[in-house]
């Protein structure tokens, strides 16, 4: 128990000190390549949007985490399809293949099609449309170091196009986990888009990734079919508000001086960097999931009417030979996203 404690304590310190090193505090804004972030998936959309911990053999979960890639996902197919706010169209393809005494890899290819936009000047004079997208592709390596550890990484090439300005780059990710059977536990450690640019959409080249480091747990309740999870986003930075240029200014009632706006609590300030998500497990073949981001909410919220906001959730069954998930996330009082998600394995078929 004491050595795989050491070796856990290791593997997630390598992981963040990779990323610590690297890290350069970017957030949702101020950061170009958004669509590297992107929740690719139905399952990993219904649980809060960010999840590096969950393992149970589900291939449309490795992109967040690639070191849950294994042999048991070799043949594996998967269609993934967003339809996210404002008419927005994303989603990605993937299939896998083991190589024995080699590791697991996965070859995927990413989409986000923005749709079409009218070209106008300054003064407002229009010049025609144009279309904006980004497409990458994404190979995965997963392999196993012992019975519970494992290591992985993603290599992302990518190109964006938006009317005349193109910018072409490569990613990285690397990522551990432990996951102990027995214990129903399962811990993920991920530093994402650690980036290169081969070219910017303008010469001033100050495009900057959107990189994130993130840790999570997964607990299966022993005596109960429920699954809890607990994600860190972006520990790379520890303060992730910010300053609404459109917050409602507050005067001192009796020198009608203008007051500076409110510190964020502490617990603010925490719980800006927790996604809960979790799973009702009705069978084998039958699931229901939820979850909730804080920071989406304290965001994204109308605060006339907040709705469910921060909220997500979703279902997964498996029919036949495909394994089906549907997810609904809620952005805001106004609109929602909607995620598809289909699997199957090649050699199913094979052996019929």
């Amino acid at each position: 128990m004491l050595r795989s404690t050491v070796k856990l304590f290791l593997l997630i310190s390598l992981i963040f000190l990779g990323g610590l090193t690297t890290a350069t505090s970017q957030l949702g804004g101020s950061a170009s390549f958004k669509f590297l972030d992107l929740t690719p998936s139905a399952r990993l959309n219904a649980l809060g949007g960010s999840n590096v911990s969950m393992y149970d053999k589900d291939v449309n979960m490795m992109l967040a985490n690639p070191s849950f890639l294994d042999s048991t996902m070799d043949g594996a197919i998967s269609l993934n399809y967003l339809n996210y706010i404002a008419d927005v169209n994303y989603g990605y393809s993937s299939y896998t293949h083991h190589v024995s005494n080699v590791g697991t890899f996965s070859g995927s290819l990413m989409y986000a099609n923005y749709g079409k936009f009218t070209r106008a000047d300054e003064t407002g004079l229009r010049s025609g449309d144009f279309y904006a997208n980004d497409i990458g592709l994404v190979i995965s390596y997963g392999t196993r170091l012992d019975s519970i550890f494992s290591f992985g990484a993603n290599l992302k090439v990518f190109n964006s196009n938006y009317d005349a300005y193109t910018a072409v780059g490569i990613a990285f990710d690397v990522a551990g986990s432990y996951f102990n059977e027995k214990q129903l536990l399962s811990i993920g450690a991920v530093v994402k888009n650690v980036g290169v640019k081969l070219k910017d959409y303008t010469e001033s080249k100050t495009s900057t990734f959107p990189l994130q480091v993130q840790l999570g747990v997964t607990k299966k309740l022993l005596h109960a079919p429920l699954r809890l999870s607990l994600t860190l986003d972006n520990l790379q930075k520890w303060d992730l508000t910010y300053d609404d240029p459109n917050a409602e200014k507050q005067f001192d009632p009796e020198t009608f001086e203008e007051l500076p706006p409110k510190e964020p609590s502490f617990f603010d300030k925490s719980f800006r960097h927790v996604v809960l998500g979790g799973e009702i497990l009705l069978s084998k073949n039958f699931h229901i999931n939820f979850g909730f981001n804080y920071r989406r909410r304290r965001e994204l919220v109308y605060t006339v009417k907040s709705g469910m906001v921060g909220f997500s959730a979703g279902l997964g069954f498996n029919i036949k030979r495909f394994k089906v998930n549907y997810s609904v996330a809620s952005y805001h009082i106004a609109g929602a996203s909607h995620n598809f998600s289909v699997s199957t394995n090649i050699h199913d078929f094979r052996s019929k």
